[in-house]
């Protein structure tokens, strides 16, 4: 099976750009050397890729691969000199739209390239070039200003302490710890600070080391963005490149996405942070925090995962300090890999069971929090009313609070108000009525609702 074709590399120019929000500009290599890789490697892909898409022609060859037409035509040229590839068809009367097949010879030289790894798709980036990309995109560069921190938060109702906190954690671009009681919206603070990230980054589609290829685009954790040439249109999302400047074609063998925002829970293990390695298919699949480079890394249920919090931790102490992460290839070789993400530990557990003062000490930025006070809880129960179109009423959030949390003891959570009217509603739907903040539709909604989970069964 071919790889999806990325866009072609010719229709994508992407000129110099002083836009701090537009992504470093790689150009396009236009021969096999510039591209930085071996030439074996390149007719490898090429035949691989000839032989599962059947009769490609070079064009088809240049956006599969990712590679200038330039480049394909010196790979193709050699390739034909080698009797490895031949003419077997055409769509036009433009060399551009020969049709290629294997010959036999070629046939059992994309057998052995099969064998060696059946990585297909966009050509790899040498990882001495992914580093320098990194350092030019990294989260240390990143700086959101107040208003933008404001806007960021303004859908939810925090403490002016939590706000005071968050802003330079965020900046940092090091690693924070958000510890609280569950509800209290931990969980849509690390989803707001991944909207607020500045920028669009480049992510390798691959990456070659040392021969091995290691794939680290993932569709599943980066967004790709559109690129134009209209800074009118950057209220859109998406990111402009200026038209002044001396125009260069863009390599496509870069995603040009959205800061990533890697999240992770209790499913997290040790192996989830070392590079994968297939033996079947021969090439290796990038671990989530370097999938999550140039943005943030969420540790979320912190302290809930199949290994000890201090295990975890361990992991990440030298990349944490250092920006460095140590991978192991399946040849023994060492690969310091950059460890670029802003890292979020996110808890419901107390700190004091998590680790003693060491253990936080290597976490730079902690922040709390608490369960809102009665005011910021009707602020909330007011947003989510007028949110979900239920008429707010006084009498109706005092009989709430009266009933179900004066009256039982019990300590309010951010999420409370959310969960509640959602209930309302439901229940009101299926009796008949209009939903409202009034004591019949709050006394069956706090009934479904709250649970007692201190008495013994």
């Amino acid at each position: 099976m071919v790889a999806e074709p990325v866009p072609f590399a010719d229709e994508l120019v992407a000129p110099e750009s002083n836009d701090p929000d537009a992504p470093p500009l790689v150009s396009q290599p236009s021969t096999v050397e510039e591209t930085g890789l071996e030439l074996s490697m390149l007719t490898d892909l090429l035949l691989k890729t000839v032989h599962f898409a059947g009769r490609p022609s070079g064009r088809q060859l240049s956006q599969q691969m990712a590679i200038s037409v330039g480049v394909t035509d010196e790979l193709i040229s050699f390739l034909r000199q080698q009797q490895d590839i031949e003419v077997v068809g055409t769509t036009g009367v433009a060399e551009q739209g020969y049709q290629y097949g294997l010959t036999e010879k070629g046939q059992a030289r994309a057998n052995d390239a099969l064998a060696r790894n059946q990585y297909l798709g966009p050509a790899p980036v040498p990882f001495s070039l992914y580093i320098d990309v990194l350092e030019r995109q990294s989260v240390d560069n990143i700086h959101i200003d107040l208003d933008t921190f404001q806007a960021g938060l303004s859908d939810l109702v925090l403490g002016d302490a939590v706000l005071a906190a968050l802003g330079p954690a965020i900046n940092s671009g090091k690693s924070l710890l958000l510890y609280g009681s569950a509800g209290n919206g931990k969980s849509s603070i690390t989803m707001a600070i991944g909207r607020m990230l500045p920028g669009a980054v480049l992510i390798p589609y691959a990456v070659e080391i040392h021969g091995q290829i290691i794939r680290v685009f993932d569709p599943r954790l980066h967004e790709e963005m559109e690129i134009v040439t209209d800074p009118e249109r950057r209220n859109e999302g998406i990111i402009p490149f200026p038209t002044s400047g001396a125009e260069r074609r863009r390599d496509a063998r870069w995603a040009v996405t959205k800061r990533p925002v890697v999240s992770v829970g209790g499913e997290l293990t040790l192996e989830d942070l070392e590079l994968r390695y297939s033996p079947v298919s021969q090439f290796y699949i990038a671990p989530l925090q370097w999938k999550a480079n140039s943005g943030i890394l969420i540790v979320d249920d912190f302290g809930r995962q199949m290994i000890q919090p201090q295990e975890l931790l361990n992991r990440w102490i030298v990349p944490m300090e250092q920006g460095i992460d140590h991978l192991t290839l399946q040849t023994g070789d060492m690969v310091e890999a950059p460890f670029d993400v802003l890292l979020i530990f996110s808890s419901n557990i107390p700190p004091g069971r998590l680790g003693d003062e060491a253990f936080f000490r290597r976490i730079r930025h902690k922040v709390e929090t608490p369960n809102p006070t009665m005011d910021e809880y009707l602020l909330i129960l007011k947003r989510i009313c007028k949110d979900r179109g239920v008429p707010y009423s006084e009498e109706g959030a005092k009989y709430l609070i009266a009933s179900q949390y004066e009256e039982r003891g019990r300590e309010p959570k951010a999420c409370h108000p959310r969960d509640i009217v959602d209930l309302i509603i439901d229940f009101s739907k299926f009796h008949g009525g209009e939903p409202a903040l009034e004591p019949r539709w709050i006394d069956l909604a706090s009934a479904s609702y709250f649970v007692d989970v201190d008495e013994a069964p």
